[in-house]
């Protein structure tokens, strides 16, 4: 989950520069990633009630844990990310972002599409602790046109909801996005509750932060608050990056964001 942008641009001629340097932001609204989902979804695994409602705070825990029920999620959201490479760029996110829950090896794939041009991917299973952050991902950023498509691999998984709801002391996974070293700590802060749609919900805080202060830097800091499926129920970040492009000099990026959980009821 942190940001890694590189840009590899080869501007050739006036013509090449002028398409190159078109930069664009689109939202993705509920309607395409609810199609989305059913094109990519069977029937069967849609209408399925294998995974179990979240509960609200005056119901007893979940018997065994599970991640959470597949569909579209809706989330208010606020934020920016932007690069200073070519003159600089800016995207805006949309008042409201999807996240896409589908059935993925022996949990859920979660895609956070804040545009069609910024998306994260990250997958959750279900164990007898809790729901875990599995060790795979994905962070996507496109600008100018330039697509960086920039694989996550981590050597454990991270334990997001306990079943326990206790706290967790700090871990240190060593991952790599594109191959480079990325290196986060994840703290399980405490229990604590959120209101949904007048409902309110028992979430567990999660706090990660990566701190890199090479010349090449990374300072992220995200907190997530999920449910007792390791859905999250909201969710804030401010990134700063500097990468070295290799043909446009270093470019530095920025992102911050906060989203909040619309409804606890997935679209099918």
């Amino acid at each position: 989950m942190g940001s890694i942008v590189v840009i590899a641009l080869v501007v050739v001629g006036l013509e090449v520069r002028s398409r190159l340097l078109h930069d664009a932001a689109r939202a993705i609204d509920a309607a395409t990633a609810l199609e989305r989902f059913r094109s990519q979804t069977t029937i069967a695994v849609i209408t399925s009630d294998a995974t179990s409602p979240t509960p609200t705070a005056t119901d007893a825990p979940v018997a065994a844990p599970v991640t959470p029920p597949i569909g579209v999620y809706r989330y208010t959201t606020t934020g920016t990310e932007s690069i200073d490479a070519l003159g600089g760029a800016t995207h805006a996110y949309p008042a409201e972002t999807t996240l896409t829950v589908t059935p993925d090896g022996c949990g859920v794939l979660m895609r956070w599409d804040l545009l069609k041009e910024r998306r994260e991917e990250w997958r959750l299973c279900a164990t007898t602790d809790g729901v875990e952050f599995e060790t795979s991902g994905l962070q996507f950023h496109e600008f100018f046109g330039h697509v960086e498509s920039e694989p996550l691999s981590c050597d454990h998984p991270v334990l997001v909801a306990p079943a326990d709801r206790s706290p967790r002391p700090p871990v240190a996974p060593t991952c790599t996005l594109i191959g480079a070293p990325w290196l986060p700590t994840w703290l399980v802060v405490g229990a604590d509750t959120r209101t949904v749609d007048g409902q309110t919900v028992p979430v567990m805080h999660v706090h990660m932060t990566i701190t890199n202060d090479s010349k090449y830097f990374e300072h992220t800091t995200i907190d997530w608050w999920v449910d007792a499926h390791g859905l999250p129920v909201e969710m804030t970040a401010t990134k700063s990056s500097l990468t070295d492009s290799g043909l446009v000099g270093d470019v530095h990026y920025n992102e911050t964001y906060h989203a909040v959980l619309e409804s606890l009821t997935p679209l099918r």
